[in-house]
């Protein structure tokens, strides 16, 4: 069980899990698995949102062409 949680965990780190991470309960390294995941995505909700607001201080001509260069 230990072992799909440091898998989780190496999976959203995107590197090894440091020894004394890697020593925690599993329970406690699915929450910290679970934490980061999330603050992830609240992360990836800010950017857009971000990226969004500062679309509106540019011309509205401009933005479809300025999004499909940013992305």
């Amino acid at each position: 069980m230990a072992e799909a949680g440091l898998e989780g965990l190496e999976t959203q780190l995107g590197a090894a899990v440091p020894p004394g991470v890697a020593q925690l309960p599993a329970a406690q390294l699915q929450d910290l698995t679970a934490a980061i995941a999330e603050a992830r995505h609240r992360q990836s909700a800010e950017l857009d949102a971000a990226g969004d607001r500062a679309l509106r201080h540019i011309p509205r001509l401009l933005r479809i062409a300025i999004r499909k260069v940013v992305g």
